[in-house]
């Protein structure tokens, strides 16, 4: 209920966000996107965030906050047919790579990018990552991957160098009793502060 819906929500991360604002404003946008850290640090949620601010119909000065439009809905949903979400986990293999290659090629259906997130990419096979390489070297302007990991070590470091990292951290101790005591006060629950 309480998941980030957009930028201006998302706690802890603000020089990432200041930096892919920016770069959204300047129209200077890396091929792929890098996001590392430990396990719940909202690595998937940044993604789809991300995914909203380069997609959003209302561009990213009035990206939408309370009355979001079919892009950022349907993105919220993981049901947008131009973002489609993988699980490098158990799609390992070159084929599955090979399938995400072939269909980067068309043009996004209804949105300005066509984004590929690929959660635990980490797990891809040694062949997986290098049939991605020629597209992340030379994608199509439309194309636009955001990859997430636990375990950036086990990345083959010519990925790596082809997108812009961001490491997300665990939420500092103040931030995060500040978020709970305002979601207990939107709730109406009592709690000890």
């Amino acid at each position: 209920k309480y998941r980030p819906k957009n930028f201006k929500e998302l706690i802890g991360q603000d020089i990432m966000v200041e930096t892919i604002t920016n770069s959204i404003q300047l129209n200077k946008l890396p091929n792929a996107y890098l996001l590392t850290g430990i396990r719940g640090v909202g690595k998937t949620t940044t993604a789809r965030l991300i995914a909203k601010a380069l997609n959003c119909l209302k561009g990213i000065d009035k990206i939408c906050k309370t009355n979001p439009c079919e892009n950022c809905k349907s993105i919220s949903n993981s049901n947008h047919m131009d973002v489609i979400e993988m699980d490098a986990a158990s799609k390992t293999g070159i084929d599955d790579v090979r399938e995400l290659i072939e269909s980067g090629k068309y043009n996004p259906t209804i949105a300005k990018y066509k984004i590929f997130i690929i959660d635990e990419v980490h797990m891809l096979s040694k062949q997986a990552f290098n049939g991605l390489l020629k597209t992340l070297e030379e994608p199509p302007p439309h194309l636009k991957f955001i990859f997430a990991t636990t375990e950036v070590k086990k990345i083959p470091i010519t990925i790596i160098s082809r997108c812009q990292r961001f490491d997300l951290h665990r939420i500092e101790a103040d931030n995060l009793i500040t978020h709970l005591n305002d979601i207990a006060d939107k709730e109406k629950i009592k709690i000890n502060k």
